[in-house]
């Protein structure tokens, strides 16, 4: 919906992208996150975002993470030291730079993997009920394409070293 002569007509919330992209995010996520309580695991959808970075390359510095999972640093603080109370996640110093601290997974942290990744995607599959493989991959292009559009009409990468190309090919 075009916003051109908004001034004689009611802005409808259930119309706007935004509010819909809004509100299913933060529902899809209200659900993993009480899926994975389900099987015992108090572990949120923004610490599963940050595990399975380090699932994917372990040792990573809090930049790196918010720059991959788009997210400040100050909030990778928060969401890592759960992670770290919850005994998933460890923070070491670098040997090369002792003031810069790595991320790395704990036993605990690996071993969850395949029990987290199940759950998220059995939440995916049940939410997805209903849509055919062809107007989800539909969807997720218009949504990389508006993303593309924000980055541009923002003029920036949202954070340093976020990864543009990642989010929007």
């Amino acid at each position: 919906m075009q916003l051109n002569n908004m001034s004689n007509k009611c802005y409808d919330l259930d119309d706007s992208l935004g509010y819909l992209v809004n509100q299913t995010a933060r529902a899809m996520s209200h659900q993993l996150n009480q899926n994975f309580l389900q099987i015992g695991l108090n572990v949120t959808s923004e610490q599963w975002a940050v595990l399975v970075q380090l699932w994917g390359d372990d040792g990573l510095n809090q930049q790196e993470i918010a720059c991959k999972v788009g997210k400040d640093k100050a909030s990778i603080t928060r969401l890592v030291d759960g992670l770290e109370k919850r005994n998933l996640v460890v923070r070491i110093s670098d040997k090369s730079d002792r003031r810069n601290k790595l991320i790395y997974l704990t036993k605990e942290g690996k071993r969850v993997k395949e029990q987290l990744l199940g759950v998220a995607e059995d939440t995916l599959n049940d939410l997805q009920q209903g849509i055919s493989k062809s107007d989800l991959e539909n969807c997720k292009n218009v949504l990389r394409q508006v993303f593309k559009n924000c980055l541009h009409a923002c003029n920036r990468g949202v954070e340093p070293g976020f990864d543009q190309k990642k989010h929007v090919e």
